[in-house]
Order: structure tokens, then sequence, then C-alpha cells
């Protein structure tokens, strides 16, 4: 197959980072493959060499009628090609199954589109791309795995901190670090998928209730890390993080036993180009802030209740503790893993935001209290930014 000729076909103006093909034999029929990665949308192609083809362009969003919702949205727009309702059902299930989240353009032409023969494409390019740049097995883009390795080097090798990173990422195949606990070891997406025939999204859901439920296997390696610093590289899914407890209930038991945490919600620039995504952007991390970091401020309003001279209050108290928990900003702080100011700037926001500068011994004054209350810099910040 003439990729170049294939591309250039498809009037595809966007820098290409990763192409390759392949062929496999799917349900007795040689089918050739082309898949292709871009910096804003992906390319599949699909042929047995049937005559009738469809090439469709399938969008993906979390907002419907201006509403953020759980699964991601599936849009199938047939841009050439006889009309072909499974067709179109075949390019959606092929996006969904391989968990893409960028714009996908999909070329089929099969010599039929029954529910096997689809699934069969699909799990062709899952293994044959196991290695490649192809759907999100980890939110591909976002950059968390990149990022725990960098910020972990940048920890060690410019501020002398004794750092580790704790992988709780089941399907977490490509670290570009050694992770002093990994989750791997107790339970894989890849395994509940083989034993318990469940689709990624709800194999990953299982793992993390496993791990929720095998807590103390987790706590047994932690207690072994003494006087570190710990990153905790976590899967991408969304669904865990807006509706679905196991991480937050293990964010919890954490907590309760010491642990401070700092959750850094990381999200590709890519959905900051455009407005509706912006806005879809914004709606996702708010959700996801209110579910992990709850701010239940519900102890404050007991204790405001039982002032003398604040009871009396009651119903103004209650009515600010509602406007605070229903109005949580979102703000966002830019990120380049290749600048070390970039990776210093969040370095400070994260630690102030887990009490780190407050217990390490950095920062211990009252004045560097106050400060970081009014948003300055601390001491430490200051020679940081000098420093570098």
């Amino acid at each position: 197959m003439d990729v170049s000729s294939l591309i250039s076909t498809l009037s595809i103006n966007d820098t290409c980072s990763n192409i390759f093909n392949f062929a496999a034999n799917v349900n007795g029929h040689r089918t050739e493959f082309v898949i292709g990665t871009f910096t804003n949308q992906n390319l599949i192609i699909a042929t047995q060499f049937e005559k009738l083809y469809s090439l469709y362009s399938v969008s993906v969003d979390h907002t419907e009628n201006g509403i953020c919702t759980v699964e991601p949205i599936y849009s199938v727009h047939q841009l050439f090609g006889k009309d072909n309702i499974y067709g179109e059902a075949a390019a959606r299930f092929i996006t969904k199954e391989l968990n893409i989240r960028k714009q996908l353009l999909i070329f089929l032409s099969l010599k039929d589109y029954s529910r096997n023969t689809v699934k069969s494409i699909a799990e062709a390019i899952k293994n044959y791309s196991s290695d490649k740049d192809v759907g999100s097995k980890e939110n591909k883009g976002s950059g968390k795995t990149t990022y725990c390795g960098k910020v972990c080097d940048f920890y060690k090798d410019k501020l002398n901190r004794k750092v580790e990173v704790v992988n709780l990422d089941p399907a977490n195949e490509n670290m570009n670090y050694k992770p002093a606990i990994d989750v791997m070891k107790l339970v894989t997406v890849e395994d509940v998928m083989d034993s318990l025939n469940l689709g990624p999204n709800g194999a990953l859901m299982y793992c993390m209730e496993y791990l929720e439920e095998n807590f103390d296997w987790l706590l047994n390696q932690l207690v072994q890390i003494k006087n570190s610093y710990l990153i905790f590289d976590m899967p991408g899914q969304v669904e865990l993080y807006t509706h679905h407890n196991s991480i937050k209930n293990i964010f919890g038991k954490l907590e309760k036993i010491g642990y401070h945490l700092c959750a850094v919600h990381m999200v590709d620039s890519h959905y900051c180009s455009d407005p509706a995504k912006f806005i879809s952007t914004l709606l996702l991390s708010l959700s996801t802030m209110m579910q992990i970091d709850v701010l239940n401020l519900d102890y404050l309003l007991d204790l405001l209740d039982d002032g003398p001279l604040t009871k009396k209050y009651k119903k103004l108290n209650a009515a600010l503790i509602e406007l605070i928990q229903d109005y949580s900003l979102v703000c966002f702080i830019l990120l380049d893993v290749k600048s070390e100011k970039s990776l210093l700037n969040l370095k400070s926001a994260v630690d102030k935001a887990n009490g780190y500068i407050y217990g390490s011994g950095e920062e211990r004054s009252i004045q560097a209290l106050l400060s970081c209350a009014v948003g300055s810099r601390t001491e430490s910040e200051r020679y940081d930014t000098d420093f570098f």
C-alpha cells in the first residue's frame, strides 16, 4: 500500500509524528492497515479491497448541550463514499475500543460490517500497536507519566530531594522511570480483560476496585519507604475521577494515615485551543476537583452553629458554605516539562497545596506562612528562581 499517496489523497494538512502500515488476517480475509498519529488527529485505514468504501470523521467530546458528560460522546460524519449506517457504527466502535481522544479520520473498506469483523479489526490494531502511540491507554497526550519521570529527576538532581515514584496505573507499560512500587505486580488491565472479558475502561475500573480492596498490599510497601517525597502516577481515564469512588477512597485512606496529598490534574493544551473544548476542560477539571479533592465544609458549619455569637446566623452561614462549595473556581498553570523554570513554578504551587514547605524545614517562619497565604513568593522560591 502506497502510504504517501493515501495521505496526499486524503489531504491531511497536519504534522505527522508517527505512521506505519501492516497486514493481518481478519476472519479469513487479508486486511491491510495504515495507522497515523498527527498533531491534532489520528488516522486509521482498514481495507479488504472492496469496491464499496467510506471515509469517516469521528470527533470526541465530553459535553452535550453545554453539560459535562461522564462518558465521551463520539460523533461520526461521513466525508465520502457510499452511505452505510453499519460503517458509521463500525467507525464509532473502533474509536471507542481504542480509547482515542483526538479527532479520528477512519477509512473502511470491509467485506462485511458484522460486530465480529469490526471487533477483530479493533483487536488487530491493538495487538500491532501495543508499543506505538495509538489510542489512549494512559490518556495519551496529557503527559502524566512523562511528567512523573521528569519531575522526579528534577527534584533529585536540582533540589536534592529524596523522591520515589509509585505507579498506580495498571496499564502503564511505558514508564520512563523505575517505580518504587508498581501496581502492575498486583493486577494489570490486560490480565483482567483476558480473564473477565471486559473492555479497557471496565477492566481499569475493576483494577482500581481491586487495589482498593487490597489496600494493605499498597500500605505494606509504602511503610518501607522512609523519609521520601512520593509521586503517584495515576491512570488517565476520566470516569475514575468524575464519578467512580475507588481512587477517591484510596486517597482518603492515605490521608487518614498522615499522607499530605496534592492532585495534579493534567490537561493536554490541545483541548485549550478551541473555546468549546476549553469550556469542556474547565467543567471536567471542576468535576474532578469536587470528586477527588472534596472540600467538605460541613464540619465548619457545625462549629459555627455551636458558637454563642454565630449560631444566630445559621442560615447565613449555611448559604455562605453552599456558595463556596457550589462555585469553586478552576485555574490552570502552564507546564513545559523541558523547561526547568516551568517545573519550578509548578513545584511551588504543589508544595503550597500539600503543605510540604511548612514541614520540610525549608519554610517554617510565621512570616513565610503569611506570605504564602497572600500569594507572595517564599524565600526558597526566590532562591530557586534566582538560581535557575
